[in-house]
């Protein structure tokens, strides 16, 4: 019978990388740390060697009952009873692969495409191995996989997805809101001088569980579904002094505080009213909207709620107004969840600079590390991640076109905040 697998924390071996005398060593302290399942592979071994290894992981990973995968050489897993293989697109084909071992062995492939999953899927995978996703030392040669294909590969499959290639801490958290199912990981496990602390902070990344005391949110497109609101009131605005709305133009200004986008605006059109007319016009047409129609994204009460009921301060860094943040935070009723609320105003800068999150981190009375900010503008993500805070993305349809960037520079990527993350207080995980 076919072994149900967790590929959560997936460690694939290469001894050229341990931090460890031995790779038993090495591979028992990853089981430790909480490494779900083990691949050997080890493309420098003879077969003896490789089978006299492979014997002795087989008698460690059945002690503390973590399946076991080998890599490409389908007799060595058949002569110890592995629980799968992983071969690769010049390997063996996976066809014929299935055939010699099989339907009580799980086949887990390696593909870069959409095709070349299609074609995995129909010769009988159980699991596709995707990537490189980033460069890596490990496989200098790998062809890069876009997010943007691993994306499609999800949607064409419901069988086990790992990602493969450049994964570790500072990336890990990026897939697990792509419906990945686990991380394929050499080095940074197994290079790693403390290679049990090092599994556990995969797997708690993994898990959703960042070690923070304070959540700090950004407003529009983040918290408030209020984005199609400033599309409608800047066509208003601009038809009325008859310009066509730029199709750029609302990114770009959504991350400037109202000052710094009346000046942008009044300089790209050549308006001649002042700066001040402009903004007091803005904030006339938007204050019946934020006091009575703009509500809140999905899942944003619940997990404020949870936020709060678990002691986690919280703080506002929007580049609202305070004539437009008061009304739409208290008609939400979420106006008292906020320990503070920091305005763009504030600093006299947009959130291209950290400044707006740098002064709601001292309100709160803590350290950037000790804080995760959401955001759904990419230079606000960037300016959040250079000042030191955990940064999770948000998604918004008018920032889908930068998608990709954000996932890359953030902690994390959230399609709402059903999937937000837990957290960890003093080490212990809720």
């Amino acid at each position: 019978m076919k072994r149900k697998i967790d590929y959560s924390i997936y460690l694939v071996t290469d001894q050229s990388l341990m931090s460890t005398d031995t790779l038993l060593e090495a591979v028992e302290q990853a089981i430790l740390g909480g490494c779900t399942l083990v691949q050997l592979r080890e493309k420098e071994l003879s077969s003896l060697e490789f089978y006299k290894i492979a014997m002795e992981l087989r008698e460690l990973t059945d002690q503390y009952d973590i399946p076991l995968i080998i890599n490409d050489r389908i007799d060595i897993a058949l002569a110890i009873g592995a629980d799968g293989v992983h071969i690769g697109q010049s390997d063996i084909p996976a066809v014929v692969a299935r055939k010699i071992i099989g339907d009580n062995m799980v086949l887990g492939v390696s593909v870069r495409s959409v095709k070349e999953a299609k074609q995995a899927i129909r010769n009988g995978a159980d699991c596709l191995g995707v990537g490189a996703i980033f460069p890596t030392t490990t496989k200098e040669e790998a062809e890069i996989v876009t997010m943007e294909e691993l994306r499609r590969i999800r949607e064409i499959t419901k069988i086990p997805i790992v990602v493969i290639g450049g994964i570790n801490k500072n990336n890990a958290s990026s897939f697990k809101a792509l419906g990945v199912d686990g991380l394929a990981v050499v080095s940074a496990i197994i290079s790693q001088k403390d290679i049990i602390a090092a599994t556990k902070k995969l797997k708690q990344i993994w898990h959703n569980t960042p070690i923070f005391k304070g959540a700090i949110f950004d407003l529009d497109g983040t918290v408030l579904d209020s984005m199609d609101v400033w599309e409608r009131i800047d066509i208003e605005f601009l038809l009325k002094r008859g310009f066509a709305i730029p199709q750029d133009y609302i990114v770009k200004i959504s991350s400037m505080s109202f000052l710094e986008a009346a000046v942008y605006t009044a300089e790209l059109f050549d308006l001649k009213e002042s700066i001040e007319d402009i903004i007091a016009e803005w904030n006339s047409m938007a204050r019946d909207e934020y006091s009575y129609r703009v509500g809140l994204k999905p899942y944003v009460l619940e997990y404020l709620q949870k936020l709060k009921a678990n002691g986690i301060k919280l703080g506002i860094a929007t580049g609202l107004p305070k004539v437009l943040y008061e009304p739409v935070l208290k008609n939400n009723a979420i106006h008292d969840f906020f320990d503070v609320i920091t305005s763009t105003d504030e600093v006299k800068c947009a959130k291209t600079s950290p400044e707006v999150f740098l002064l709601a981190v001292q309100k709160l009375g803590l350290e950037p590390q000790e804080c995760i900010v959401f955001e759904d503008i990419l230079a606000a993500v960037k300016s959040a991640k250079e000042a030191g805070l955990i940064v999770y993305g948000v998604h918004d349809k008018y920032s889908e076109s930068f998608r990709e960037d954000i996932e890359t520079v953030a902690d994390g990527y959230l399609m709402n905040f059903s999937k937000a993350p837990c957290f960890s207080m003093m080490g212990e995980s809720n």
